[in-house]
């Protein structure tokens, strides 16, 4: 089963993504080859449908392809720029040639370029690039051209080469800057106030302070202040303009005042050392200014530790800045107003709900795996909390919430942590992190109730039910708020939810053990849970307040279905369970009320697949004779009728038989539908009667007959 999973879901990612990265000309020969490995995954689809062996072979390869073009290409791809970002470039590099040849055509060459470009600035060797842009800026249209020559200006600033960018500046970026009096009012944006985008404005601001022209520095911070007054959104740019140039002017008390924490939240604690050790610095207090360069120098790495370390050799010959006259207008002018106000940004937290959520999964699995057995494991599963119907009708109504974080078997596991994993981060990104837990929770027990009330028999377990509803929250939500979730609608997150809802649906009729009835009624309560609790409804407070009640309240009820299956033994459950006497063949036993009875007069746990069959025959021989041929009849029965794979006596006696019982036990394996072997403990025992003999024959899973042998002695002893 597991290899058609992996041929179906390459099937379907290959195909969607591939036609995705088709009708981009950067990444054709990317999108035609996932379209390839969709390709040979259908070949090997109809090969194991249709028992055409030949065919297994691109099956396999399209498997092999799909893991390398969907999962390990990118990943070695994320990768990489995590290397990037702390500067590690060679380990960066290496990890885009895995890339390049994990998934050709997906675009590496351009992070490569990227890469070069900045590991060219951290080099200070930033010639080839701005060629690169130059040449480029020819090509370009009028309107990109800005772009790109504050582009090449903020590559000579991050390089620390200020006269360049300056001459660059005069020469492509100030000779077009509108007039104070005729700039737009606050609701433009503020680069076209300016002229040029803000941070290119106050680097170079910056810039001619190291080259000591305070004056020409002062009057782009008053055109900063005149075009910013009044407007909320420029505070961190006005901010970071007067402390440039107030550092730069040496005013060591102004530049204080700034960087209180208070008032700059948004500057890391390095920078804040650096730019006292500035105004130190230009004031001429050379010991103070070191010694505050080298605490800031502590904090940083990279290419902010080289600004510090020229500024470290800067101060051997460092002196007082005196100031022009502009500069000390603009000083004394700015020194006498407020400090701006910086309205910090909403930085996005971690996704701690959906964190919250895989680590008890994982912490479920883990407890199950070194504390229990396996989890694939019939027996197992019911004393980890599945959803065993039976159990729940007579009262363990906590197995309804602690089923949706039990897993069966390690695929499983997986496949349902990367759904959490991914679709979780974005419904906590689109809704937040109550609505998040809200919508999951709702899913999860709908999807379990659901499955409670109208499945078929047998025991259930795992998140799914709680996946599809985040799958249907995001749809909906995207479908109502379109227009609030532009960025998603151009990434084409839509279509992929739409092709992995349909897909998921169509997996589920071809294999009947995946329960559709958890996948549907998840799917709907999450769209429901979805609507209501979106933040761009009219009632977004009352949607938050609910989603906190449900969250709370779902937590509640987590900790104590954990409570419950805790102190809940197998034992106990079974004990729970309210008996009556029913026939089998032409005897009558005593068992839980939720068994069936079979055509042939077997009596079984639907749930738990607990076969009893009991007859009274005549009397032929020795009773001990008697029950070994019957032994052997059932052994040859096991493999012929009932699908089991192996059966071979048992060295041990698990079940203690009732006074004059005679009889032995075997030991079966049967396969599962998820290809892995369940393990059975066979009783073949018989009596006496007044009639003849009573023959018995009960197969229980070896997990549940270990953890309650006395009770299947009491079920024996009922026989009559």
């Amino acid at each position: 089963m597991y290899y058609e999973l992996a041929l179906i879901s390459v099937l379907i990612a290959g195909g969607y993504w591939g036609w995705y990265f088709l009708r981009h000309e950067q990444t054709r020969l990317y999108g035609f080859l996932q379209l390839a490995a969709a390709g040979l995954c259908t070949l090997g689809l109809i090969g194991n449908r249709f028992d055409k062996p030949g065919l297994g072979i691109p099956g396999a390869i399209g498997v092999g392809a799909g893991v390398c073009f969907l999962i390990l290409g990118p990943l070695a791809r994320g990768m990489a720029r995590r290397f990037s970002a702390a500067e590690r470039f060679g380990a960066a590099e290496k990890m885009l040639d895995v890339a390049d040849i994990l998934a050709p055509g997906s675009g590496v060459g351009d992070e490569k370029a990227l890469l070069y470009a900045m590991r060219e600035i951290r080099d200070g060797n930033i010639e080839q690039t701005v060629d690169a842009l130059t040449a480029a800026k020819d090509r370009a249209p009028a309107d990109a051209r800005l772009a790109i020559d504050e582009r090449i200006a903020m590559l000579y600033l991050a390089s620390y080469r200020w006269e360049e960018a300056i001459a660059h500046a005069e020469e492509h970026l100030f000779g077009a800057l509108p007039p104070v009096s005729e700039t737009p009012g606050s609701h433009v944006a503020l680069r076209r106030v300016l002229g040029i985008a803000p941070p290119v404005w106050v680097e170079l601001l910056g810039a001619y302070g190291y080259k000591g022209d305070l004056d020409q520095a002062a009057l782009m911070l008053a055109r900063l202040e005149e075009v910013c007054a009044g407007r909320p959104d420029a505070g961190i740019w006005l901010h970071r303009g007067r402390l440039i140039f107030l550092a730069l002017a040496g005013r060591v008390g102004a530049v204080q005042t700034l960087v209180e924490p208070k008032r700059s939240r948004h500057m890391k604690a390095a920078a804040r050392q650096y730019w006292i050790a500035v105004a130190h610095e230009r004031m001429g207090e050379v010991a103070t200014a070191e010694a505050a360069y080298e605490r800031a120098r502590m904090r940083t790495r990279g290419r902010p530790r080289v600004l510090i370390d020229q500024a470290l050799e800067r101060l051997k010959t460092a002196k007082r800045t005196e100031l022009g006259p502009t500069a000390t207008e603009v000083v004394a002018r700015v020194e006498a107003e407020p400090p701006p106000v910086v309205t910090e940004r909403v930085r996005p937290r971690g996704p701690l709900a959906t964190r919250t959520l895989v680590a008890v999964c994982l912490l479920a699995a883990t407890v199950i795996a070194f504390v229990l057995d396996g989890s694939t494991d019939v027996g197992t599963l019911m004393r980890a909390g599945a959803m065993v119907r039976s159990l729940v009708a007579d009262g363990e109504w906590w197995r309804l919430v602690s089923c949706i974080f039990i897993h069966v078997g390690g695929i499983h596991l997986i496949v349902n942590m990367i759904g959490l994993w991914f679709l979780g981060r974005l419904v906590e990104d689109l809704f937040g992190p109550s609505q998040m837990i809200a919508i999951f929770a709702v899913s999860g027990i709908a999807g379990a109730a659901a499955s409670y009330l109208a499945s078929p028999v047998g025991a259930s377990a795992g998140a799914s039910g709680a996946i599809f509803g985040l799958l249907g929250a995001v749809f909906i939500e995207l479908s109502l708020h379109r227009k609030q979730h532009r960025v998603a609608w151009s990434r084409g997150v839509w279509g992929s939810l739409a092709v992995v809802t349909v897909a998921q649906i169509a997996i589920g009729f071809f294999y009947p053990v995946i329960d559709q009835w958890a996948h549907g009624a998840g799917l709907a309560a999450g769209a429901i849970a979805g609507i209501l609790l979106s933040p761009n409804v009219r009632w977004p407070k009352l949607g938050l307040y609910a989603a906190r009640a449900i969250a709370i309240v779902f937590g509640l009820l987590v900790v104590t279905s954990a409570v419950f299956v805790v102190r809940t033994s197998i034992a106990d459950s079974l004990a729970n369970e309210p008996l009556e006497r029913r026939q089998s063949i032409n005897v009558s036993v005593v068992v839980p009320v939720s068994w069936q009875r079979s055509t042939d007069g077997e009596l079984f746990d639907p749930d738990l697949y607990i076969p009893l069959l009991a007859k009274r025959v005549p009397a032929i021989g020795t009773l001990d004779a008697q029950v070994e041929a019957y032994r052997k009849d059932e052994e040859k029965h096991a493999t012929d009728t009932k699908g089991f794979e192996k059966v071979t006596a048992a060295t041990d006696q698990l079940i203690p038989l009732p006074a004059e019982w005679r009889g032995s036990e075997m030991l079966a394996s049967m396969p599962d539908p998820l290809g892995d072997h369940q393990q059975f403990r066979v009783v073949v025992a018989g009596r006496p009667h007044p009639q003849g003999v009573i023959l018995v024959s009960l197969y229980i899973p070896e997990t549940v007959a270990r953890a309650a042998p006395a009770w299947f002695t009491q079920l024996l002893a009922s026989v009559q």
